[in-house]
């Protein structure tokens, strides 16, 4: 009997050392928002010219990677970002080609992240791919960028 008791008064500590839950919403937040922020930065160095405004699919499927429940800043790099459903990013691209749709698909641990940007304009004509990585920099206590990578048609080689 002692030890059952002893062991239920020590429950709260066990609950006291475990570390947050990780990925919170912040911590979603930012990295979404910092990998927003450098897919912009290198697409705008490899189109020479800056968007305007940014379509994202925000897809609910019940997958790991779909997007997740955070509120992303309404300009990022001085471009506009609004998050809309696949559906109304169909008629979107209907309505105007030049705009610009991305399917963004992410992975968030503690030690790395991993985004891929699919990029579609032109009436939803897939356009180019980015690939960003990051690791977690436990001295910094936040992600750095550890690669970008450029995916341009024809996308089965």
């Amino acid at each position: 009997m002692s030890r059952l008791l002893i062991f239920i008064l020590s429950l709260p500590l066990f609950a006291c050392g475990q570390p947050p839950e990780f990925p919170t919403k912040t911590d979603l937040t930012k990295i979404y928002s910092q990998a927003i922020k450098d897919f912009i930065l290198e697409a705008n160095k490899k189109n020479q010219k800056s968007f305007d405004t940014l379509y994202f699919g925000k897809r609910k499927h019940g997958q790991p990677d779909d997007f997740p429940d955070i509120d992303l800043p309404e300009t990022i790099e001085n471009t506009h970002i609004r998050l809309i459903s696949p559906e109304v990013g169909e008629i979107k691209q209907k309505e105007r080609k030049s705009r610009i749709y991305i399917n963004m698909i992410g992975w968030v641990d503690k030690e790395k992240a991993e985004f891929r940007f699919f990029v579609f304009s032109n009436g939803f004509d897939q356009q180019y791919n980015y690939t960003i990585k990051y690791k977690y920099n436990t001295k910094l206590k936040d992600f750095e960028l550890e690669k970008i990578q450029f995916k341009g048609p024809p996308f089965d080689k």
